[in-house]
């Protein structure tokens, strides 16, 4: 069987010649939209390096931390050593020679004023009495006679019996004789004085700190450079002395109180007060001898004691205190980093008065409105940019930083 051709339908649609067209226009479009998207990001990509480049320039610029100088106005705590005395304290030195027939009072114990301490045997002395008494009866005798022959004279010059010259010397023996009864009275009277001195004494009320006699001891009146033979101290009140250093002399005033540390009351305060200064400041020392004077009722102070005095001092209405963060050590000096107006470095010296640890207190060098860097590198030099942090300065993220983040984020992708 034999196929008939078919015959196409002359209906069907032919090729349209608008179809490259179409396809050409869009391959246009999207050359287009990538370029527009490749600069855009070259665009982008620039600002982030350009935002990324002020970032870093900013961030070389060092940021720093400033305080500024503070009044003083803190009470200052001082200790100083200091050692206790008596009120009054005599050292009894024999003043005649002898021996020691007896004492009567012990170390410790209380005594009144003239209360015999010791009783000292002068046999040299006692004949050196007997012999003036013995020669002031002779004076009294001689005078007597002269004075009776002189009268006798005087009654013959009217008659003419005896010369005038012979009267005037019976007259002037008289009065020698007399001048010598004077002289033996006042020889005898010393000597009796010095007896007195045989009787050790207590000069004042108060307590026997020291005995170095016994019965049978020998006693000098020459005691320069030996140890006295008694000791007798006051000790109702007690008077303290410290040697204050000199930068505290201005401080320290009369009637400032203070308080006592004893080793042997480690648990236990004593009140004191300043009673006087010496006013001078020892050259050698450099110090200031400074007098306090304490009250002890109790009698727990103890003369040649040691103690500790501790001293309240008022703040100085001119000292000016500084974080000693803020300090800076160079070999040349002490120095403090100061921040001018143009956010640049200034380094000012400054001298330390007081040094408290933490805090320091500077003699002049800075004005009071200064802005000082605190805790600043040791490479930092004058004409130093920085950048000032402020008081409540946090831990942000910064436009920059999160434009870095963008950046990284994109060149992951």
């Amino acid at each position: 069987m034999k196929h008939q051709p078919v015959e196409r339908d002359q209906r069907a649609p032919k090729p349209s010649a608008t179809k490259p067209a179409r396809v050409g226009k869009f391959l246009l479009i999207l050359v287009v939209v990538a370029v527009a998207v490749g600069v855009s990001g070259v665009m982008s990509r620039r600002q982030d390096d350009e935002k990324l480049a002020k970032w870093t320039h900013e961030q070389a610029i060092p940021t720093v931390a400033v305080t500024s100088l503070k009044p003083d106005t803190t009470v200052k705590h001082v200790v100083l050593p200091g050692q206790v005395e008596a009120l009054y304290s005599a050292s009894l030195h024999g003043q005649v020679s002898g021996y020691v027939q007896s004492w009567g009072r012990d170390i410790g114990a209380q005594v009144k004023r003239g209360d015999v301490l010791a009783v000292i045997e002068t046999p040299e002395l006692d004949d050196r009495v007997t012999q003036a008494e013995g020669e002031l009866e002779k004076a009294n005798a001689n005078f007597a006679l002269a004075k009776v022959t002189a009268g006798r004279w005087q009654a013959l010059r009217a008659s003419s019996a005896v010369s005038q010259q012979a009267i005037d010397e019976k007259v002037g023996d008289e009065k020698a004789k007399e001048a010598e009864v004077s002289a033996a009275k006042a020889n005898l009277s010393r000597l009796r004085s010095q007896k007195g001195f045989a009787q050790i004494v207590a000069p004042f009320d108060g307590v026997v700190t020291a005995r170095n006699v016994d019965i049978g001891s020998l006693v000098k009146s020459d005691s320069s450079g030996g140890a006295p033979l008694f000791v007798v101290s006051d000790i109702s009140r007690m008077r303290i002395y410290v040697k204050a250093p000199e930068v505290y002399a201005a401080a320290l005033t009369n009637g400032m109180t203070a308080k006592l540390r004893l080793p042997e009351y480690p648990a236990r305060t004593f009140a004191a007060k300043i009673e006087t200064t010496s006013h001078a400041i020892d050259a050698k020392s450099r110090s200031l001898l400074v007098e306090l004077m304490a009250d002890n009722e109790e009698g727990l102070l103890r003369p040649g004691s040691f103690t500790q005095v501790s001293f309240d001092l008022p703040p100085d209405p001119d000292a000016q205190k500084l974080s000693a963060s803020a300090l800076l050590f160079r070999d040349e000096a002490t120095l403090a980093a100061t921040v001018d107006k143009d956010d640049r470095i200034k380094l000012t010296p400054i001298r330390i008065a007081r040094d408290y640890g933490s805090t320091v207190e500077i003699e002049g060098g800075l004005p009071a409105d200064a802005r000082i860097v605190l805790s600043p590198p040791e490479s930092i030099q004058d004409g130093d940019k920085v950048r000032v942090a402020a008081a409540d300065d946090r831990e942000t993220t910064t436009p920059a930083k999160q434009n870095i983040a963008q950046t990284n984020g994109k060149e992951a992708k």
